[in-house]
């Protein structure tokens, strides 16, 4: 698991260089943009912190299962022709 790698940081300072430099060139900042601002001008999470939620997010699938994916029965679904809600709309 890639979470083992942030506890090395030589690892880690490799993972934060790599997305600085892809920061720098989608903020198209100069190099002394520190990589904390750069993450916040470019709306990305640091890398090691979305490795962390990542694998918090795949313990938690392990210990208790996949809640969010599960499989539905379409059966019982109303098509949306059908609903009251549903309005259809023309373009005259």
């Amino acid at each position: 698991m890639w979470k083992s790698v942030l506890d090395i940081t030589s690892y880690k300072a490799k993972l934060i260089r790599i997305q600085r430099l892809i920061n720098i060139r989608i903020a198209k900042a100069y190099r002394t943009v520190s990589n904390e601002a750069l993450c916040v001008i470019t709306g990305l999470i640091p890398i090691d912190i979305k490795i962390e939620e990542t694998a918090k997010y795949y313990e938690y699938i392990e210990e208790y299962g996949n809640l969010i994916d599960q499989e539905m029965e379409a059966k019982y679904w109303t098509h949306p022709a059908n609903c009251q809600n549903y309005r259809r709309t023309r373009r005259q």
